[in-house]
C-alpha cells in the first residue's frame, strides 16, 4: 500500500486556543475524578504515561497504534497479574490519552509548517493588476506568467503574484527598468521571503519603483532585469 503524502493543515487561532483548552479540561478531570479513586502520586504516573503514550502516537499519526494503547490498557487493568489495581487508574487514562493525543497533534502541525499546505489551490494562480483592479488565471501557461511579467510597467501594471500551495512569488516594479522578486517555499513563515539580487547592494544608489499601489526608492542591487 502507498503511504499517504503528509500535508501541512493550517490551524487557525482560535482552534489552537481551543484545543489547548481541551487539554487544560482533561487534564483538570484527571484530577478532580482521579483523586477520589487513587492517591496523587498513581494520578500522576498514570497522567505522564497515557499523555505521553498518547502524545507520540499522535506526533506519528498512528490512528492504530493509539487504539492498540487503549486495548493493551484494558487488558492490563484486567489482568490481576500484570499490574495492582491500585496503580492503574481508569478515570486518569479515560482523560489522560484525549489530552495527550491533542498535544501530539498540535506539536505535529508545528513540525509541518514546512510542508506542501492542505485545503489549498491544486495548480498554481496567476494574479496581477491592472490601475488597482484584480485580474486572475487559473493554472496560467509559461507563455501567459512570462506575458504578465514582461508587461509590467511601474505605472498602470505594477504587481504580479503566483501562488503555488505553500510556495508564492511576487513580482513587482517595472520590467523596463528593473523589478523586484520575493519568492519563498512557505507563505505563512514571514522568514522564508527571499529577494534575489541583481547587482551589490548600494543603499545610496537607488530608483524609484512601484511596487502595487505604493512606490518606494529602493536600492538598484535589489532590482533584476525581466528577461
Amino acid at each position: 500500500m502507498k503511504k499517504k503524502a503528509r500535508v501541512y493543515r493550517p490551524l487557525t487561532s482560535g482552534s489552537i486556543t481551543g484545543n489547548i483548552l481541551l487539554v487544560v479540561i482533561a487534564v483538570g478531570a484527571v484530577f478532580v475524578l482521579g483523586l477520589s479513586q487513587v492517591s496523587l502520586s498513581v494520578v500522576l504516573l498514570n497522567l505522564a504515561i497515557a499523555v505521553a503514550g498518547a502524545g507520540v502516537l499522535a506526533f506519528i499519526g498512528s490512528g492504530r497504534a493509539i487504539a492498540g494503547m487503549v486495548l493493551l490498557f484494558f487488558r492490563a487493568r484486567s489482568s490481576r497479574g500484570s499490574c495492582s489495581m491500585a496503580q492503574i487508574s481508569v478515570r486518569v487514562w479515560f482523560m489522560g490519552i484525549p489530552a495527550g493525543w491533542v498535544l501530539g497533534a498540535l506539536v505535529r502541525r508545528v513540525q509541518d509548517r514546512g510542508l506542501p499546505a492542505s485545503g489549498v489551490a491544486e495548480w498554481p494562480v496567476l494574479r496581477w493588476w491592472v490601475r488597482e483592479r484584480r485580474f486572475e488565471e487559473r493554472d496560467p501557461t509559461l507563455a501567459q506568467v512570462e506575458a504578465k511579467v514582461r508587461a509590467l510597467d511601474g505605472r498602470d501594471r505594477t504587481l504580479v503574484i503566483l501562488p503555488d500551495g505553500a510556495r508564492e512569488l511576487d513580482l513587482c516594479g517595472d520590467a523596463a527598468t528593473g523589478i523586484i522578486v520575493f519568492r519563498t517555499e512557505d507563505s505563512g513563515d514571514e522568514s522564508r521571503w527571499e529577494v534575489p539580487l541583481g547587482a551589490e547592494v548600494d543603499d545610496d544608489d537607488r530608483a524609484e519603483t512601484a511596487m502595487g499601489d505604493v512606490s518606494a526608492p529602493v536600492a538598484r542591487g535589489l532590482l533584476v532585469d525581466a528577461h
